[in-house]
C-alpha cells in the first residue's frame, strides 16, 4: 500500500521534508494550515534596520527567518549593510540560501545544533549585541539560549502566521478525501487545534500519527488520541522517524 503522510506545516519550513520524503518514495499530501506574511510597516523594524551596525552578530535560526530578513532589508535598500555583518547561520541549508543572496554567512556545525552556534560564538568572543530576525507566533529556543548565556538579543519581528482561507481549506479537505492519507505529521502543539478543526471526518485511529516531540504527543493524548512515532522536536528528527 503506497504511503500517504498529510503534513500541514507552511511551505517555508517544509522544503527538506518534502523533498526528502519524495526521494524516498512516500507521497506527501500538503496541506498547509499555516502561512506566512512579511509584516508590511513597523517603526521598530525600520529604525532597527537603519542601526545594523550597532550589532556584533545578526544571527538566522533558520532559511524561512532568513528569506524574511532579506526581503525586508531589500525593500529598505539595506542590503548592503546587512553584507557588512557578520552573518551567523544554524545550519548549511540556511547558509547556502544567504550565499545565494549575496550576504556571505558562517554555520559552525552542518547539523544545525544550537548548542554548536553558541559554542561557536564562544570561542570566536562574538558575544555582543546580537540580532535574530523571526517571526511573531513561531516558537524558538535559541534566543533564550544565548540570552542564558548573558549574550544580549534583540528579536526581530518580520513575519505572522496566519491560517488559509475558507476557499483554501475547502481544497485541502476535498483533497484530503480524494488521497486517503495513511499518516498524518503533528508538527506542533499548535498543529493538534488546526488539523482537528480543519479535518474533523479524518479516522485518526486508523492512521500512523507522527508527532514532532513529547509535548505534541502529550496534548494529542488529552484528545483521545495514540501517537505511533515521537519525534525529537526537530524537522530533521520528523524525517528520520518517518524514514
Amino acid at each position: 500500500m503506497n504511503q500517504v503522510v498529510l503534513l500541514t506545516a507552511a511551505t517555508e519550513d517544509t522544503e527538506q521534508v518534502r523533498k526528502t520524503l519524495g526521494e524516498n518514495d512516500i507521497s506527501v499530501l500538503h496541506c498547509p494550515l499555516e502561512h506566512y506574511e512579511l509584516i508590511e510597516e513597523n517603526d521598530t523594524i525600520t529604525e532597527t534596520l537603519y542601526e545594523l551596525d550597532q550589532f556584533e552578530n545578526i544571527v538566522h535560526g533558520s532559511k524561512r527567518n532568513a528569506q524574511f530578513f532579506i526581503e525586508t532589508v531589500k525593500k529598505h535598500g539595506v542590503l548592503e549593510e546587512a553584507r557588512q555583518q557578520l552573518n551567523l547561520a544554524l545550519d548549511q541549508v540556511t547558509a547556502d540560501y544567504l550565499e545565494e543572496e549575496g550576504i556571505p554567512a558562517i554555520h559552525p556545525h552542518a547539523e544545525g545544533k544550537a548548542i554548536n552556534l553558541m559554542e561557536f560564538m564562544l570561542r570566536v568572543r562574538r558575544i555582543g549585541d546580537t540580532l535574530y530576525p523571526c517571526g511573531d507566533k513561531t516558537a524558538e529556543d535559541l534566543p533564550g539560549l544565548l540570552r542564558e548565556l548573558d549574550i544580549p538579543v534583540q528579536e526581530l519581528v518580520l513575519f505572522t502566521l496566519e491560517g488559509p482561507g475558507e476557499s483554501k481549506l475547502e481544497e485541502f479537505r476535498k483533497s484530503v478525501s480524494e488521497q486517503e492519507p495513511t499518516s498524518v505529521i503533528f508538527h506542533s502543539r499548535r498543529s493538534v487545534n488546526r488539523i482537528l478543526a480543519a479535518f474533523p471526518d479524518l479516522h485518526f485511529q486508523s492512521m500512523h500519527i507522527v508527532t514532532g516531540d513529547k509535548a505534541v504527543t502529550e496534548k494529542l493524548e488529552k484528545e483521545g488520541i495514540q501517537t505511533d512515532e515521537q519525534a525529537e522536536g526537530s524537522w530533521r528528527s520528523i524525517i528520520e522517524t518517518i524514514q
